[in-house]
C-alpha cells in the first residue's frame, strides 16, 4: 500500500481528500475494497477502465446507464465507459476531468469530480460542492432517489469480483464446453433408447454415465421420461424382473430429481428474499418521490413518472412472484409424485427379492436330483468298464492276426529291396562317368593355374626393377639435398599479440628469395636500414605445414639414415617452441615410414 503522496500541506490535504473518496467508494461497491491509504496510481488502476466509475453512477443513480458493469472491462470498451460517465456528469452540471488525467496526469482532478459528485447527491456531504456551481432540477432529483437504499454486500449476492472473473471466465467456458458436449452425447444415447431396451444397457455404460457427470447435466424432463420408460418396461415384463444396473441407474436419476427440486426450492427462497428487499427499496423510492412532489412543476412530472415506472416494476415483481409460486406448487407435486415413485420401485424390489429366494431353494432341490443322478451313473459305468475288457480280449486276438498279416508284407517289402539293389548298380555305373568327366576339368585348371603362375613371375620381375628405380631416386634426391647445402637457414616472423601496435614494426621488406630488411628508427644513414639474407623467410601468416612442407625432405634424409641436426634458435617469447611442435613432424615421418614399408 502507498504512503501519503507528497510533501507538505498540499501532500497531506490531497492524501485526506482521496481517503475520503475511497471511504466512500468501499460503502457503495464494498466488493472492491480499497485500503484508505491507498496511492494515487493503485487508485488510478482501479479507475482506468471505466467499468468503476459506471457502476458508481448507476449506483447512485439506478438506469442512468443502460448495459451490465460486472467483471473486467476489455480494451476498446474503457474509453467509451469513461466518456458515459463524463456524459452522465457534464448533464448534472458538475466539473469533470480529461482524459489524459485518468491516463496519466494528476489525479487531483479525478478526485476533487469524484467528491463533487458525492457532495451533490447526498446532502450531508455539500461541502465538496464548490460555490461557483448550482444545483439544477435534474440534480436535485437524482440526488434524492437513492438515500434510503439498503446496501447489500456483492457477495451475499453470489456476485464476484472482476479479478476472479478474468482468472475464471475463460477456464469456465471451456470446461463447460467440454463437460456439455460429453455429457449431452451420453444423455442422448440413453434417451433415445426405445421402450423395452433400458435393460440392454451394459453395466459398463450405465458405470461410465454415472463417473462423467452426465446426469447432472441432463434436462429435468428427459430424466423424468427415463424413470417412466423403466417403470412401463417393468410392468410389461412376465415376471416384472429389472437388472440390478438398471435399478441402480433408477435410483440415481430419482436422487438427481430430488436434488434439482432441493435447489429449485432454495432458489425460490433466495428470490423471495431478494424480492423483499426490492420492494422496501421501493418503498423508500415511492416515499423519497412523494417528498418531491411538492417541489416545482418540472420536478413534480418526473417524480411522477419515476414513480410510474416503480409501480410497473413492482407490478411486475408481483407477477414473478406469482410465477415463482406456481413453481414451487408445481415441484412439490413433481416431489410427491417421484416419491410415489420410490415406493412403488421399493415394493418392486422386495417382491424381487422374494422371487430370488424361491430360486435358491429350487436350485438346492435340483442340486439333489443331480446327486442322485450321479451316483446311477457311476453304476452304469462300471458296467461299461466289465464289457471293455471283454474286448481287450477280444483285440488280442485280432492282434495276432494282424501280426500275421505283416509277416506276408515283410516278404513283400523283402523283394522289392532286391529291386532297388540292381538300381544302385546302374546309378553307380552313372556316378563312375562323372568321376571322369570331373578329372579332365581338373587337368584343364592345372594348365590354366601354370599358365597364371608365369605371367605372376613376369609381374615379380617388373617389381624387383622397380625397387631398384626407387633406391636411384633416392640416392639422387639425397645428393640433390647434398647440393642445396648443408646448413640451411630460416627466418619465421612472429605475428604481433593481441593488444600490440601493428605500426611498431622495424622490418620494412620481407622478399620471396630469403631477403629482410629491418629498420632502426634511432640510427641515421645506413646505420637505419639493413638486409639479411636467409633461404627462406616464412611471413607472420604462414602456417605450420608451410613450415614442416620445407623440412619434410629433411626427415626422409633422416629415414634413408644421414644425421640430421634441426634446432630452433630466438630470444624468449619468439616461437620458438610453437614452431618446433612435433605434430606436423611425426605426421610427415609416419606417412613417409608407411610408403618405404610398402614399396619394401
Amino acid at each position: 500500500m502507498g504512503s501519503v503522496d507528497g510533501r507538505g500541506v498540499e501532500g497531506i490535504h490531497e492524501a485526506n481528500r482521496r481517503a475520503q473518496l475511497i471511504g466512500w467508494m468501499n460503502a457503495l461497491l464494498p466488493e472492491f475494497s480499497l485500503p484508505p491509504d491507498s496511492s494515487s496510481e493503485e487508485l488510478r488502476e482501479l479507475l482506468s477502465d471505466g467499468v468503476v466509475l459506471c457502476r458508481l453512477v448507476n449506483t447512485l443513480i439506478p438506469g442512468v446507464l443502460e448495459g451490465s458493469w460486472e467483471g473486467y472491462a476489455p480494451s476498446d470498451q474503457r474509453l467509451g465507459n469513461v466518456k458515459k460517465f463524463l456524459s452522465v456528469v457534464s448533464d448534472m452540471g458538475l466539473p469533470g476531468f480529461s482524459l489524459k488525467d485518468l491516463d496519466e496526469g494528476l489525479m487531483s482532478s479525478v478526485v476533487e469530480c469524484l467528491l463533487v459528485l458525492r457532495g451533490s447527491v447526498d446532502p450531508r456531504l455539500g461541502d465538496d460542492i464548490p460555490p461557483d456551481v448550482t444545483r439544477t432540477p435534474l440534480r436535485k432529483q437524482w440526488g434524492v432517489q437513492e438515500m434510503d437504499k439498503p446496501q447489500v454486500p456483492a457477495a451475499a449476492l453470489g456476485k464476484r469480483s472482476p479479478a476472479e472473473d478474468m482468472r475464471n471466465g475463460v477456464a469456465d467456458s471451456k470446461t463447460h464446453q467440454k463437460t456439455s458436449v460429453f455429457s449431452g452425447q451420453k444423455v442422448r444415447e440413453v434417451f433415445q433408447l426405445k421402450r423395452g431396451s433400458y435393460s440392454d444397457l451394459t453395466a459398463a455404460k450405465i458405470s461410465e454415465m454415472m463417473h462423467s457427470n452426465s446426469l447432472d447435466n441432463a434436462p429435468t424432463q428427459s430424466l423424468i421420461s427415463v424413470v417412466n420408460g423403466i417403470l412401463d418396461e417393468s410392468i410389461e415384463r412376465k415376471k416384472g424382473e429389472i437388472p440390478h444396473r438398471v435399478v441402480y441407474l433408477l435410483r440415481k436419476v430419482v436422487q438427481e430429481i430430488e436434488h434439482r427440486l432441493c435447489i429449485q426450492a432454495e432458489h425460490i427462497r433466495s428470490q423471495n428474499v431478494t424480492i423483499k428487499t426490492r420492494e422496501q427499496k421501493y418503498c423508500s423510492k415511492i416515499k423519497a418521490l412523494e417528498m418531491l412532489v411538492n417541489g416545482t412543476n418540472e420536478e413534480n412530472q418526473m417524480a411522477i413518472n419515476r414513480l410510474q415506472i416503480v409501480k410497473n416494476e413492482k407490478s411486475q415483481i408481483e407477477e414473478k412472484k406469482e410465477l415463482c409460486e406456481k413453481d414451487v406448487q408445481r415441484l412439490m407435486k413433481e416431489k410427491e409424485y417421484s416419491k410415489s415413485i420410490i415406493m412403488n420401485l421399493t415394493k418392486d424390489m422386495e417382491a424381487m427379492n422374494r422371487l430370488h429366494e424361491q430360486q435358491l431353494e429350487q436350485i438346492g432341490r435340483k442340486a439333489k436330483e443331480m446327486e442322485e443322478q450321479l451316483t446311477t451313473r457311476v453304476k452304469e459305468v462300471e458296467y461299461l468298464l466289465l464289457q471293455s475288457n471283454k474286448k481287450v480280449e477280444e483285440l488280442e486276438i485280432a492282434s495276432r492276426l494282424k501280426s500275421q498279416l505283416w509277416d506276408q508284407k515283410e516278404n513283400i517289402f523283402q523283394s522289392y529291396m532286391d529291386n532297388q539293389q540292381l538300381v544302385i548298380k546302374d546309378i553307380r555305373i552313372l556316378s563312375q562317368s562323372y568321376e571322369n568327366d570331373m578329372y579332365a576339368l581338373q587337368m584343364q585348371w592345372r594348365n590354366e593355374i601354370s599358365n597364371l603362375g608365369s605371367g605372376l613371375k613376369c609381374l615379380v620381375d617388373a617389381a624387383e626393377n622397380y625397387h631398384k628405380v626407387l633406391t636411384e631416386n633416392q640416392k639422387l634426391f639425397n645428393e640433390v639435398q647434398e647440393l642445396k647445402g648443408n646448413i640451411r637457414v630460416y627466418c619465421r616472423v612472429r605475428p604481433f599479440l593481441s593488444g600490440q601496435d601493428k605500426k611498431s614494426t622495424t622490418i620494412d621488406y620481407m622478399g620471396e628469395n630469403g631477403e629482410l630488411l629491418i629498420s632502426n628508427p634511432f640510427k641515421q644513414g645506413k646505420d637505419g636500414h639493413r638486409m639479411f639474407k636467409f633461404n627462406k623467410v616464412f611471413t607472420p601468416f604462414a602456417s605450420q605445414a608451410e613450415v614442416f612442407s620445407d623440412i619434410q625432405p629433411l626427415i626422409r634424409s633422416v629415414l634413408d639414415g644421414f644425421n640430421v641436426c634441426i634446432f630452433a634458435y630466438g630470444q624468449t617469447g619468439s616461437g620458438k617452441t610453437y614452431t618446433m611442435s612435433l605434430e606436423w613432424a611425426y605426421h610427415i615421418k609416419t606417412r613417409l615410414g608407411c610408403q618405404l614399408s610398402s614399396f619394401k
